[in-house]
């Protein structure tokens, strides 16, 4: 009886139809975020850990997001040569060292090297998991596939911050990187174990030599270039919830790493509860560009809530929920929208684009958020996100109906 109303429930129906490698691509990324206990909290670790500067954690953190962005392009054009599956678990075990290595590297330049390869071999796996999931998905649930995904990453993502926040306080930084390799060597192997022997689904587009042509190189394609650059700024401004906010909950708030950990943690808990059914609510029913732009809107409301309210949990949490509902709609559906400029012969290469939107905003979101907070507090920062996301949102509205 309980199957039956779980069946024809909303939760239900939002997973109907979804093929098994998707649940299996879900469990492996369930198992890496549960363990991404670095990066939300290198900040911290960088300043108050390591007395790093404010203007060299934001250069520490640029080589990430430089990192990020050679691995993307990288990660693209390797998928489109050897296939995702090669690419996803060398990625995986490869930054499994990686993380643990980085626990060594406690001064400026090592720092700086040692994120950017770590960056590099990371996020080569980002545009191979994209493509992963086009493969075993259908052309009618692809948003769905990409939010059961992101269901298992948000899954992670609240017990990774949560489990970081308690082992930073009580064991010490350096267990952060440990657990953070182990998680990812785990998700490595047993990726490997599931996708060894697995075909994965293709649909062969006619197209003749000269669309091959003029398709298969994507910084060719002015109105996918022109979606993307504007996505990277709401992006941007998505990014100060890892670079700026948690310093800002730590340095004006006086909350602990534990409290900073359990804010954080409620993104990835909402997300898992309500994405699946919000998507299966909408899906159809609008354009994915519509659907980016409402997102990206709340993305950047959610800052107002630092610049108008004055307690601090009441800010905290009114921040969260807003960034939490914008994600939801936004990203899935920007997912979708990017893959439907693609085609058989590129799709490595558009996905391996998409991807450095977040590589790119992981350079410019440390530069410009800890750069502003360094000149003239965080008041103009929360501010100006909002702004910028807003305007964002508008123009990709405006050019989606071009």
């Amino acid at each position: 009886m309980l199957k039956t109303l779980f069946k024809n429930s909303i939760y239900g129906k939002s997973i109907e139809g979804l093929s098994i490698e998707i649940w299996m691509l879900s469990l492996v990324m369930l198992i890496n975020r549960s363990g991404a206990m670095v990066i939300p909290f290198m900040t911290i670790y960088l300043n108050t850990e390591l007395g790093i500067s404010l203007e060299k954690c934001a250069l520490i953190m640029a080589c990430f997001g430089l990192g990020s962005v050679c691995g993307s392009f990288l990660g693209g054009v390797l998928t489109d040569r050897i296939g995702f599956f090669k690419v996803m678990y060398l990625s995986l075990l490869s930054s499994s060292i990686c993380f643990v290595m980085m626990k060594e590297m406690k001064t400026f330049w090592p720092l700086c090297i040692g994120i950017f390869v770590l960056a590099l071999i990371y996020e080569c796996f980002r545009p191979a998991n994209l493509t992963a999931i086009e493969a075993f998905s259908e052309k009618n649930n692809v948003t769905r596939s990409l939010g059961l995904v992101r269901l298992a990453v948000n899954l992670g993502y609240a017990v990774g911050p949560f489990l970081g926040g308690f082992v930073a306080s009580q064991l010490g930084f350096d267990f952060l990187f440990i657990f953070n390799g182990l998680a990812l060597f785990i998700g490595g192997a047993t990726f490997y174990t599931l996708f060894k022997n697995k075909k994965h689904r293709t649909t062969t587009i006619e197209i003749s030599a000269k669309e091959r042509a003029a398709l298969q190189m994507p910084w060719k394609d002015l109105k996918y270039l022109t979606y993307i650059l504007l996505f990277t700024l709401t992006i941007i401004v998505f990014m100060q919830l890892l670079y700026t906010a948690p310093l800002f909950f730590k340095s004006v708030y006086g909350f602990s790493e534990s409290t900073i950990g359990i804010v954080m943690a409620m993104n990835g808990l909402i997300i898992a509860f309500f994405e699946m059914p919000l998507l299966y609510s909408v899906e159809g029913r609008y354009k994915p560009v519509t659907l980016v732009v409402i997102g990206s809107i709340f993305l950047g409301l959610g800052y107002l809530a630092f610049y108008l309210v004055s307690l601090p949990l009441l800010a905290a949490l009114l921040y969260t929920l807003m960034m939490t509902f914008g994600e939801m709609l936004s990203f899935p559906f920007s997912n979708n929208h990017a893959l439907s400029f693609t085609n058989d012969h590129n799709r490595g290469k558009y996905m391996g684009l998409y991807t450095m939107t977040f590589s790119s905003a992981h350079i410019a979101a440390p530069l410009l958020g800890l750069y502003l907070v360094e000149q003239t507090g965080y008041g103009p920062l929360w501010l100006g996100s909002a702004v910028v996301c807003v305007v964002a949102a508008g123009l990709i509205w405006w050019t989606g109906r071009r």
